[in-house]
């Protein structure tokens, strides 16, 4: 079956119809097939389908300083990754916030699992109006949050507001690659998450927004690499993942990850690592 776009419902256009769409996975049973999955993919099992492996997690672990007595911010969370499990690895305390309840909720019966309840909340509030008072957590962390989001200036600057001084944020991000021509980027604009495009590089954004110390790695090689085994694990275990979530979201998903890939290998899409300090 060809792995266009075309053969599955149109991409979604907006954040409105990426919050419907995830939050609809979120409905959906988990299963053993994405457990095993997520493990071979990523290596961990915490409910999660993008492309924070387990050694990224504990990469931001390390720059944020997380450990007991550290509250940290888990922005666009879904079923609580990675804030989950930086909470049970490091001993900090997460609040997990994002807008489909239903990932939330899934969360929170992890945390009970986990024997976490004390050190892991969850509020549904988007990175646009996060109702928390200023100056309230140690170390803030989100994971391909903000290529889904618009106003991503006024986001970092929210977070910026509920850092205290002297706190930490750390996330990862997919962006257009830099040096693109207008046609290019166009093509990355349209083949990557729905709001991937950004009138600023994110490095100028985090210091409009207040930020110092700003630090960029460059991680695309290891997001290719993390797409291919997405692609290649649903691959191999088509049957199950059609049995328990039907053909046309699977068929969908693969769709996206190719179209995606071939613009990572075309060299139009990079993923980075981004650390600063308040």
């Amino acid at each position: 079956m060809s792995s266009s776009k075309a053969c599955c419902r149109p991409p979604p256009r907006n954040e409105r119809e990426i919050t419907e769409r995830f939050a609809e996975r979120y409905r959906a049973a988990e299963a053993d097939v994405t457990r095993e999955i997520e493990l071979a993919v990523i290596g961990g099992d915490w409910g999660a389908n993008g492309y924070t492996t387990v050694a990224q997690a504990d990469q931001l672990a390390r720059l944020l300083g997380l450990g007991p007595g550290v509250r940290v911010l888990d922005l666009g969370a879904g079923r609580g990754w990675p804030g989950l499990y930086l909470a049970a690895s490091t001993g900090c305390t997460a609040v997990l916030a994002d807008v489909p309840v239903a990932g939330l909720v899934s969360a929170m019966a992890r945390a009970a699992r986990e024997q976490l309840s004390g050190r892991a909340v969850a509020a549904a509030a988007s990175a646009r109006r996060l109702p928390f008072r200023p100056a309230v957590f140690d170390a803030i962390v989100h994971t391909d949050v903000l290529c889904c989001l618009r106003p991503k200036l006024a986001a970092l600057r929210a977070c910026h507001r509920l850092l205290r001084p002297g706190g930490r944020t750390a996330f990862f991000t997919i962006h257009p690659a830099a040096g693109l021509s207008p046609a290019r980027r166009r093509r990355a604009s349209r083949d990557g998450p729905v709001a991937v495009a950004t009138a600023r590089p994110y490095r100028e954004m985090l210091e409009s927004a207040g930020f110092a110390e700003v630090r960029e790695a460059d991680c695309t090689e290891e997001f290719a690499r993390v797409t291919r085994a997405w692609i290649g694990q649903w691959d191999s275990r088509r049957a199950d993942l059609v049995a328990a979530f039907g053909e046309q979201d699977i068929e969908e998903r693969q769709a996206d990850r190719r179209t995606e890939l071939r613009a990572i290998e075309d060299g139009l899409l990079s993923r980075s690592l981004f650390a600063a300090v308040r």
